[in-house]
C-alpha cells in the first residue's frame, strides 16, 4: 500500500493547502493534481461526482503527482467501503455532529475487530489483489476527516476530537453559518469566532483542524490563526471568477 503522504504530513504538523474539485472533470483534476498545491479533494457531496467520476479523477490526480482526498456524500459505511476499495486513502465525512457519528466514521474505514469495513479480495486499493498485506496495513494508513458544520458539532468538539482514529476536524463554514442563523452571510463575525473556538478546543487535544475559505487572503489569515489544513474554494468557483472578469472586459 502506498504511503498516505497527506496523513504523514498532517501528523508532522505541516500546513496543507488545497482545492476542492467539483467540476466533475478529469482534465480539471489533472490541472489541480499537477500544481504545487498540497492536495485536491474530489467532492461527492455538493458536486455531480458519482463513484466512477471520482475514481477517474483519483487516477488523474495520482498520475499527475498530486495527493487526493475524497468527501463522500453522507456518513455511511457503504459509501466509505466502496470509495476505499476504489483506492481512496483520505476520506472526509460530512455532518459529524457527535461522538457516535465520529465513532461510526472510524468504524467504517477500519477492518474487524476494530471496525466494520468489508474485505474484498482484489480491488484497486490493494493493487488488484497483488498487495497481500493490505488488510494488515490499511487501518493505519487511512486518514479520517470529520466535518464540523453544525452548532451541535461545535458543542461536541472535544468528544469528537477524542475519538481514536479521527485524524482531522474540518470546519464547513457554509452549513455552520446556516445552522447559526447566518445563511446569507457565511462571513459573519459570529461564524468566524465559532470556527476559532473549534480550532482552540481541537488544539487542546492535539488534534489538527482545517477549514474551507473563499480566497487567498482569508487562507493566509486562517493559517496565521493556527489552522493546519485550508481548502481555498473550488475549481468551479475559480473558473467562474476568472471568466466573469473576462466578461467584464468584453462588456466594455
Amino acid at each position: 500500500m502506498l504511503i498516505n503522504n497527506f496523513k504523514k504530513r498532517l501528523l508532522n504538523n505541516d500546513s496543507l493547502i488545497g482545492v476542492f474539485s467539483s467540476l466533475g472533470s478529469e482534465m480539471a483534476s489533472e490541472v489541480l493534481g499537477s500544481s504545487d498545491i498540497d492536495y485536491t479533494l474530489v467532492d461527492m457531496e455538493h458536486a455531480p461526482n458519482d463513484l466512477r467520476d471520482t475514481v477517474n479523477q483519483m487516477q488523474t490526480i495520482k498520475a499527475a503527482g498530486g495527493e487526493c482526498l475524497v468527501r463522500i456524500p453522507v456518513l455511511d459505511h457503504i459509501f466509505a467501503k466502496r470509495i476505499l476499495d476504489a483506492g481512496a486513502t483520505s476520506i472526509m465525512f460530512p455532518q459529524v455532529n457527535n461522538i457516535e457519528d465520529a465513532k461510526n466514521a472510524v468504524k467504517s474505514v477500519k477492518y474487524p475487530p476494530v471496525g466494520i469495513r468489508g474485505i474484498a479480495g482484489a480491488t484497486r486499493a490493494n493493487n488488484f489483489g497483488r498487495e497481500t498485506n493490505y488488510v494488515s496495513t490499511a487501518d493505519e494508513n487511512i486518514c479520517v476527516i470529520c466535518q464540523i458544520e453544525s452548532v451541535e458539532a461545535c458543542k461536541n468538539v472535544k468528544e469528537i476530537a477524542s475519538v481514536e482514529g479521527v485524524d482531522l476536524l474540518f470546519i464547513g463554514p457554509g452549513d455552520l453559518s446556516a445552522d447559526m442563523g447566518y445563511i446569507k452571510n457565511r462571513a459573519a463575525l459570529e461564524v468566524k469566532e465559532m470556527a476559532i473556538q473549534v480550532l482552540r478546543q481541537s488544539q487542546e487535544l492535539n488534534k489538527p483542524c482545517g477549514i474551507m475559505v473563499s480566497n487567498i487572503p482569508e487562507a493566509k489569515e486562517m493559517l496565521d490563526i493556527g489552522f493546519s489544513v485550508v481548502a481555498v474554494t473550488t475549481d468551479l468557483v475559480l473558473l467562474r471568477n476568472a471568466v466573469d472578469e473576462i466578461g467584464k472586459l468584453a462588456k466594455k
